[in-house]
């Protein structure tokens, strides 16, 4: 990648970045993205060898009462969350006149990426849909909506060992709820943001209601991923135009192609299933969480360990632990694209929880112990 070392101009005069030390020791490196509102920036510690991301708007951009607002939410709204698949925000302030949010630095590809290199195998999708579920869930629950989820805003990299570990990015026009689900009351300023009929987002992903400019609530991300999961198994995007106000217009009004008809190899009845759920037009019929959602891939995923085609080991990614174990729902075998939750914490297969694996721990303890103390009885006795 090519490093723009042009200096921007600052509202003190001429900043070039590349080369100051910032933050006790930080040392900008090159630069690593840059669009329309600003730039960012790899800078590195040598000392410690810690890097992180800069992210600088331009001077022109601060003199928009709305992009600085929407900025400065941003870094409120990542702060807010603590996820291991969401990005972190460590310092946000001014520097020389310029806004700046400084990030953890993830090395990897974006998810749009990777889909032009090819499609992605259906247990790899399962893997990075959940981890972006699970992200979601928190943000939902801290009553925020992204409103802008599209395969630019996952990026994939490895961590521990384990490769496709995700990391969900860029809340810049996320909406926040005034209520979360903690009962607490969320403070940070919504105006001029959420203003009646102006749309956000991306039009390939926009949810009906976004196109409509209509009020949003949960809903409208769980829709976001089912574009994006429909792309990833259909190898295309459920709507495409001549122009970004065709795709707006198809997204509102038309019903897409269905999955399985596009890639009747690849989507399963129960893929089929989940992806026409989460793309509903009407968001009383989608899941009702991403938590619901998550479940529903996991029922899939219980058909592939059945089918023989993936291991358990293939559907662990790390953080699992901290999101907690999720119960698999009774798949009905009369309508396999179709699925209940569970009616009981019993219910659910031959998923193991961490109380049952406690369980089972503590049990075959024992019996080892009384095996070993009847074999040491035996020796004793032969011994005399």
């Amino acid at each position: 990648m090519s490093i723009n070392t042009q200096p921007e101009q600052g509202l003190a005069g001429p900043v070039d970045l590349i080369g100051q030390r910032l933050f006790g020791g930080y040392e900008v490196i090159k630069k690593l993205g840059e669009g329309g509102m600003g730039a960012v920036y790899l800078a590195q510690q040598a000392s410690i060898g810690q890097s992180i991301a800069l992210k600088v708007l331009r001077s022109r951009a601060t003199r928009s009462d709305e992009t600085v607002a929407r900025f400065h939410r941003e870094a409120k709204v990542i702060g807010m969350m603590t996820h291991p698949n969401i990005v972190r925000v460590l310092i946000f302030g001014r520097l020389e006149g310029l806004l700046y949010m400084a990030m953890e630095y993830v090395h990897g590809d974006e998810l749009q990426e990777r889909m032009q290199r090819g499609l992605l195998s259906e247990v790899q999708v399962i893997k990075i849909m959940k981890q972006t579920l699970s992200a979601l869930a928190e943000a939902h629950d801290l009553g925020v909506i992204h409103r802008d989820l599209k395969p630019e805003n996952i990026l994939l990299t490895n961590f521990r060992g384990e490769p496709d570990f995700v990391k969900v990015l860029d809340f810049g026009i996320a909406k926040i709820l005034e209520d979360n689900e903690y009962g607490e009351t969320n403070t940070i300023d919504e105006m001029p943001l959420t203003q009646t009929g102006i749309v956000y987002g991306t039009p390939y992903y926009l949810s009906p209601e976004q196109a409509r400019a209509d009020e949003l609530d949960t809903r409208t991300d769980i829709y976001s991923l089912g574009c994006i999961l429909y792309e990833l198994m259909a190898g295309q995007k459920p709507f495409d135009g001549k122009s970004a106000a065709e795709v707006v217009r198809m997204q509102a009004f038309e019903q897409p192609r269905p999955a399985r008809e596009v890639a009747p190899d690849r989507v399963s009845p129960t893929m089929a299933g989940i992806i026409e759920k989460a793309m509903s037009k009407d968001r009383e019929d989608r899941f009702s969480s991403a938590m619901e959602m998550f479940d529903a891939l996991m029922v899939r995923e219980q058909e592939l360990l059945q089918e023989g085609v993936i291991t358990g080991r293939s559907t662990y990614f790390p953080g699992s632990e901290v999101t907690g174990s999720r119960p698999l729902m009774a798949i009905d075998a009369q309508q396999p694209g179709l699925y209940t939750p569970p009616t009981s914490p019993d219910e659910g297969g031959p998923t193991v929880t961490l109380k049952r694996r406690s369980v089972l721990l503590i049990v075959a303890g024992v019996s080892f112990a009384f095996m070993l103390m009847t074999a040491m009885l035996f020796l004793a006795v032969a011994t005399r």
